[in-house]
């Protein structure tokens, strides 16, 4: 059994999920209809068209928008985390992941006032990716830029649900939680590439277009079960107390009629690119519907008993898991789901191949989008158990040439995992 077959599936899986190829698959222009997914817009029906966005996908969205609609596009701004020099018509404005910085919020404030230059007459588009959570920001009044970082590091450092750090951020921010859709006159789309598992719409970017359901009450709420609330800067729990009494408007909990969204790519069309790849290749594959989700030890022993119990050759799983760090190494959950799969097959003899890896290209605290092993991969003389204690999974993987190193990808729709048992090689 071969790495490099699974390295091509996922290589596969990773294009098809590239700007550059599902903005040509969503979007096209006829003339004067641009269309998205089925759904037909007039442009000449639009006395300007503006093209807004933000996430890590963003920029290179951007590009691919641009080529398609050329001289239609008046101006517009994006904020990411990587530039991008072949622009003509966007500006790239650069904000900070995962923390934000006074970068973030002067890239947020010049996109307002652009997006506060459109009429009821105009149309913008607006590229919505992962990653725009902490790239798109300006806090609500009362709470400062200092603050908001310490509250964000506050909640990473205690390993908080990311869906629950988002819903914190979206009460403390005047972008989040459709307010950003506020302030815009024109009519809106936006595109979608869902770094969420299931894609929820009122998620994904901490949903700076879309309407919300969370409360005031249920951020104090989480904030006083994980035990931060009083942890918190008074500035914070003095706005939380406030929205708490309705002295403060809560997120909006309708959705703007003049803003729609589609998703343009997701978890689920890389998990289909790596399915027919691998199919083309001669296995029989196995599509796991339920998505990766929770801590990563109980993860891979799921992967590794579905595989067990799969018929099929080459089992095909995504999502996202989660990694309690206590050690002080280098990886992420993608190569430590790795290590630890390492140890088991070894421990259980099973001929499998295994590759976890991010299709953002950075996983955790490394350079690297993950791991990938066989029965052949070496380790003899390093001390797997230390390397596991210790999380860190990339020094143990650098040793033996086992990490996949793609770079930052320009997109990003979480995490693919691939199975592959006995001998067929592809």
């Amino acid at each position: 059994m071969s790495t490099k077959t699974a390295l091509k599936i996922f290589d596969s899986a990773l294009k098809s999920v590239l700007p550059e190829n599902f903005m040509k698959n969503s979007c096209s222009l006829n003339g004067d209809i641009f269309s998205i997914n089925g759904k037909e817009y007039d442009l000449k029906k639009y006395k300007k068209l503006y093209i807004f966005g933000s996430g890590k996908a963003s920029c290179a969205m951007a590009k691919e928008i641009e080529k398609l609609l050329k001289d239609k596009i008046h101006k517009g701004i994006v904020i990411s985390p990587y530039d991008n020099n072949e622009l003509k018509k966007i500006e790239v404005k650069i904000g900070s992941h995962p923390i934000l910085d006074q970068k973030t919020l002067d890239a947020t404030k010049a996109m307002i006032e652009m997006m506060q230059e459109c009429t009821e007459e105009d149309l913008y588009i607006y590229l919505l990716s992962g990653g725009s959570s902490a790239l798109l920001e300006l806090p609500i009044e009362d709470v400062s830029l200092e603050e908001l970082q310490d509250a964000t590091k506050l909640m990473l450092s205690n390993n908080i649900k990311i869906q629950y750090i988002n819903m914190v951020r979206k009460h403390l921010s005047s972008v989040k939680g459709g307010r950003l859709a506020k302030k815009c006159l024109a009519e809106g789309v936006v595109l979608v590439v869902s770094d969420v598992i299931d894609n929820p719409l009122d998620a994904i970017g901490s949903a700076p277009l879309y309407a919300d359901d969370s409360t005031f009450k249920d951020v104090k709420d989480i904030l006083e079960e994980k035990k931060l609330f009083d942890k918190m800067p008074l500035s914070i729990q003095n706005v939380i107390q406030k929205g708490v009494d309705k002295y403060i408007e809560d997120t909006p909990k309708n959705i703007q009629d003049r803003v729609s969204h589609y998703i343009v790519s997701s978890n689920i069309h890389a998990q289909n690119s790596a399915k027919y790849y691998a199919e083309k290749l001669g296995f029989s594959v196995e599509l796991v519907k339920k998505q990766m989700h929770g801590e990563v030890n109980q993860m891979v022993e799921k992967m590794l008993n579905i595989s067990k119990e799969s018929k099929k050759e080459c089992i095909i799983f995504g999502g996202e898991c989660t990694v309690d760090l206590n050690g002080d190494g280098k990886g992420g959950r993608n190569q430590h789901a790795v290590i630890l799969m390492l140890k088991k097959l070894r421990e259980n003899n099973l001929n499998y191949t295994f590759l976890s890896a991010s299709t953002d290209g950075v996983d955790g605290n490394s350079d690297a989008a993950g791991a990938v092993i066989d029965q052949k991969t070496n380790f003899s003389e390093l001390n797997i158990k230390k390397y596991i204690d210790n999380f860190d999974s990339y020094h143990f993987f650098k040793q033996i040439d086992s990490l996949v190193m793609t770079g930052p990808t320009g997109t990003n729709v979480i995490d693919l995992a691939i199975i592959l048992k006995g001998d067929i090689d592809g």
